[in-house]
This record gives C-alpha cells, structure tokens and sequence, in this order.
C-alpha cells in the first residue's frame, strides 16, 4: 500500500493536499492542550529515548484549535465516512463543541480505560481516556463501514469485544525510540479493522509516532498524514517502508459444545418470542362484551 506524509501543520495541510470526501476513515490522538512536553517531571517518567520536540496547543487557544482541524476532517471525510479521536477530559468539551458544528453524526463515545493513573490525594484518580466515534451522514451507495464480525465469528463474542468501555494496552518498548504519550498499534488496530476495508484511506492529522500509519500499511489501508514536529517526522517516516503486511485476522470461533449451548438457548428465545407475539396477536382479536357495567 502507499502512503503520502507531510512535514508541516495539519490545518494548512489538510486544505492545500487532501481533497473533499476523499477520506474512509480518520483516527488520531491530537495534542491535549496541557503542556504535554513537560509532563514527564510531573509523573517522574525518564524519557531518554522519546523524541524530542513535542508540539502542543496553549489552553487558549484550544477551541479554535479544535474548530479548525475538525472542520478539514468533516470537509475530507466521504458520505459515510468515520472517524475517531482520542482525547483527554481537559478540552474535551472543545473537541465535542467542534464536533456538534460539523455535519458529522456521533456514532458512539467510548471510554479507553488503562491500567495505570495519575496520583491523586483528594480525587478520584484519572485512568481513561475518550475515544469519540463520529460519522459523515450516509449518501446514497456511499454506507458506514463497519465489520461486526472481523475478530469473532459469533455475535456473543462480538458483542463483548465491541463493549463501549475498552481496555486500553500500555506501548512497552524499553530502549526504543518512541514519541511522547504513543498509543499502541495493537490499540489502534481494533479500531481500524472493524470501520475500514483494505484499499481504504485513512488519514491522521496528528501522526506522532505514527502508530496510525503504521496500522493501516500493516493491513493493506492508503495513508495521509501530517506530523508538525520535525524531529518525529525524520524518526518515524523511514520506519513506513519497513512495515510488513499482515493478513486480515481468523475470525475466532467458539468452541463446538458452546457454540451448541448458544444455539439451543437462541432457539428457545425465539421460541418464547413467537408464542408472545402469538399471546398478543389473538388478544387484538378478542371479543368485548360492551354490555357488561
């Protein structure tokens, strides 16, 4: 698959490269607008091997920030197209008010929950991040793309898989070269297997580590991306060739004797279904003595 990545602000990007409805899916984490280039002192993290130059939005400014990228996804997006943005709870209601002035529809809000938090002594502690899953309005042909059953032959299975409440996997890479606060590519996949097909595009404004592009490469996906910082721009992209395919996954079966448990069960359902609607049928059609008091 191939891949166009830009060195430069996403905004500016997005308008002079990306053309209207060109893009099948979207998945980034943009900065958060809390002075994410010194949070490593504040949680007393040794980070020797991050890549420096981290580029983050002064809370100020975040609102426009967020008006301005936002509005290029929504004009990029095609009919039908999703997209997801991770976000921390800070300028989160930035993100959602740029999302409500946009023709794009909200799909779900998930929770991304990992296994660590921020020390707290006087409140609750912080241990999730948000993952925002809007939509481009359907259009004719032009149909949200959605996999129900990529990783899971059975819907039971599914079901638990695409809870709204997911866990989020830590990026342990000790020694490597890695950008600040990097999701998983293990992370990033489900996302972008259940809402995108190969051949697809998917495009991520904010590339960081580029994690995103990675995935996609990974499972057959085109690629545009943007990354402002020069130095993870130079560290990652040579990366980008390197990336070997992976085929699609198996989906997962269970196992034959449960497979004939949930059958059975099903069965009785519909059972149990069917004499309801039978019961309710045959009471419309009951006679009512109106002469009784």
């Amino acid at each position: 698959m191939t891949y166009q990545v830009w060195n430069q602000d996403c905004v500016q990007g997005m308008k002079d490269r990306v053309e209207s409805q060109s893009v099948d899916l979207v998945f980034t984490d943009p900065p958060y607008g809390i002075d994410g280039d010194s949070l490593d002192a504040h949680y007393h993290r040794e980070e020797s091997s991050v890549v420096p130059g981290y580029v983050d939005v002064p809370h100020s400014d975040y609102a426009d920030f967020s008006h301005a990228w936002i509005e290029q996804i929504d004009r990029v997006l095609r009919p039908g197209g999703s997209c997801y943005i991770v976000s921390g709870y800070t300028n989160l209601h930035h993100v959602l008010n740029a999302l409500h002035s946009t023709d794009l529809e909200e799909i779900n809000h998930i929770i991304a929950k990992y296994s660590f938090g921020v020390s707290t002594k006087k409140k609750w502690v912080s241990s999730h991040y948000h993952v925002l899953f809007w939509a481009k309005p359907e259009k004719g042909k032009l149909k949200r793309t959605f996999n129900t059953n990529v990783f899971y032959s059975d819907q039971k299975d599914s079901y638990h898989d695409r809870l709204t409440v997911q866990d989020m996997q830590r990026d342990y890479k000790p020694g490597q070269v890695k950008n600040k606060n990097q999701l998983s590519e293990q992370f990033i996949k489900k996302f972008l297997l259940y809402s995108s097909n190969r051949g697809d595009t998917v495009l991520d404004p904010f590339c960081g580590g580029f994690t995103t592009a990675r995935t996609a490469l990974r499972f057959g996906r085109q690629f545009i991306g943007f990354e402002q910082n020069t130095h993870a721009f130079d560290a990652f992209v040579p990366g980008l060739d390197a990336v070997k395919p992976e085929s699609d996954p198996v989906p997962i079966d269970p196992d034959p004797q449960e497979l004939e448990k949930r059958e059975k069960m099903r069965e009785g359902w519909k059972r149990d279904r069917r004499k309801k609607k039978a019961a309710l049928d045959c009471s419309l059609f009951e006679e009512v003595d109106n002469t009784k008091p």
